[in-house]
């Protein structure tokens, strides 16, 4: 049976038996279709359309779709199993990116190796996104970055059902997916700046991600990290050499504990860098939202909080990744909704920026309540575009988690931070006003917004030398004391207190 897919003007043409799930079809010939709860049919975001051929209609494609949208032929394609040739078209909205991104930065021109030195290669491995930078060796600024979103994606948007696959069919093709993600932005940094990739090369590559991203890449055993009480295998950091990148030696930091991994070192580093004043707080927000607390004890508190991908447009029925025509900022007056998209482009779904301002706009003007009720189960934003009561509560379980693990470890450390450091790239995106105002946070704490804490880390762990590194390392293991959520025994009642949208 031949399968023909058209993807953003591209034709690519493939075999599959008859009967197949299409969705695997698809990703096993390198269609990077969103798949973010694993192909469960549950987040309805592998959305395809069959041009020509017939697929059935199954029961989930109903709840995924109005009739008319059925009729045009749109499917999940975690419940297709075509029996004739098919035309599918994959929409560009509900796609990875093929291509890195590329972003140089104003020194890039004027930078000498004769002058400055060699620049480091690093790598910020997210769960979603992956940003791999060659760094000034002196300042340890990016000069150019490569991004790209994860392929691990096709595999489900947050990790622990990118575990639950690697549990069922083995870590290899995690650890493909991922090393093909890093092929991708090395070469294409090799092309952009080919001497300085050059000469950066024979150093290695510092990667900075949680335990999960970091098992995957060393192809670490996940029997402990997948259940309770979700430790890793090892804790130690890691040197391999990959013939998959040209034999580049990848270094990765160690972890702390749990899902508390090297992107939270680096951030802890970041921080240390700043010459914060403690206590403070890091609150690194993303599928797994990572958060410490330094009591100005010698004592770092920590945890690791299970958000899910809902900060990131993840299980929303309309939501989508920070790509072009994402709704990134939302404001209400004059009972309008006033709207920014990301690239001003047409709006075709809501990114989590876009989702906070929404709600919190919501709750002040009274079209949701408090405890997240949705008057009529629907909340229109445009025509075409609306939250449903089930993303309401998807956020909810997000912010409860993160606002919950907050004021847990603040109790544990015995202390009030003077600041929150809030880091990761999504958190450069938001209004800091809608986020008190959906109680994301700890109130009555001032807030700073510090980037991309674990690409800038990771740098400045690459610029240490082997026995500051140790030392770095060595005094974190003695100030280390972590939180499992899991087994606090107060964590279920504040759970449920904090579902409500209220930051008191």
């Amino acid at each position: 049976m031949k399968i023909r897919v058209n993807l953003r003007g591209e034709t690519l043409e493939f075999s599959s038996p008859v009967g197949a799930r299409l969705l695997d079809y698809l990703q096993e010939n390198s269609v990077p279709v969103n798949a973010a709860c694993g192909g469960n049919g549950t987040c309805h975001k592998c959305r395809v359309r069959i041009e020509d051929g017939f697929t059935a209609i199954s029961s989930k494609d109903r709840e995924a779709f109005r009739e008319s949208e059925l009729a045009s032929g749109w499917r999940l394609s975690c419940q297709s199993r075509p029996k004739t040739n098919l035309v599918v078209e994959v929409p560009s909205a509900e796609t990875i990116r093929n291509r890195p991104r590329i972003a140089k930065h104003s020194d890039l021109g004027s930078y000498a190796i004769s002058k400055d030195g060699v620049p480091f290669l690093v790598c910020d491995l997210g769960s979603t996104g992956v940003v791999v930078a060659l760094v000034n060796r002196r300042g340890g600024a990016p000069l150019i970055e490569a991004h790209l979103l994860n392929r691990q994606v096709r595999f489900g948007a947050d990790v622990m059902t990118r575990l639950h696959h690697a549990q069922v069919k083995g870590v290899g093709s995690l650890q493909a997916s991922l090393l093909e993600t890093l092929k991708s932005c090395l070469d294409a940094l090799r092309v952009e700046v080919p001497e300085l990739f050059a000469a950066a090369f024979s150093g290695g590559l510092f990667c900075s991600g949680n335990s999960a991203m970091t098992s995957f890449l060393l192809n670490r055993s996940i029997d402990s990290l997948a259940v309770a009480p979700f430790q890793p295998d090892s804790r130690e950091a890691g040197e391999r050499a990959f013939s998959e990148l040209d034999g580049l030696v990848v270094h990765t930091l160690p972890l702390l504990a749990g899902f508390v991994g090297g992107d939270t070192v680096a951030g802890i580093l970041a921080i240390e860098a700043l010459a914060a004043p403690e206590p403070w707080m890091l609150v690194d927000i993303g599928t797994n939202t990572e958060i410490v607390v330094n009591n100005g004890r010698g004592e770092l508190w920590l945890s690791s909080a299970p958000a899910g991908p809902a900060f990131e447009g993840g299980n929303i029925s309309q939501g989508m990744r920070a790509e072009a025509g994402a709704i990134s900022v939302a404001r209400r007056s004059g009972n309008a909704w006033h709207l920014e998209t990301i690239h001003n482009d047409l709006a075709r779904g809501i990114c989590g920026s876009g989702l906070i301002d929404l709600l919190n706009e919501s709750v002040m003007d009274k079209l949701i309540t408090e405890d997240g009720y949705v008057p009529g189960g629907r909340l229109e934003v445009t025509p075409e575009i609306s939250l449903l009561a089930d993303d309401v509560r998807e956020f909810q379980l997000a912010k409860s988690a993160t606002r919950t693990a907050g004021d847990l470890l603040i109790e544990r450390a015995g202390v009030v931070p003077k600041c929150i450091y809030l880091a990761g790239t999504f958190a450069q995106n938001l209004r800091l006003d809608s986020v008190a105002g959906v109680g994301l946070l700890p109130p009555g704490i001032p807030v700073r917004v510090i980037g991309n804490a674990s690409l800038t880390g990771v740098s400045l762990y690459a610029a240490l030398s082997p026995e500051n590194r140790k030392k770095f390392t060595d005094r974190l293991e003695t100030m280390r004391r972590p939180v499992e959520l899991a087994l606090q025994d107060d964590f279920q009642d504040r759970f449920v207190r904090n579902l409500n949208f209220s930051s008191t």
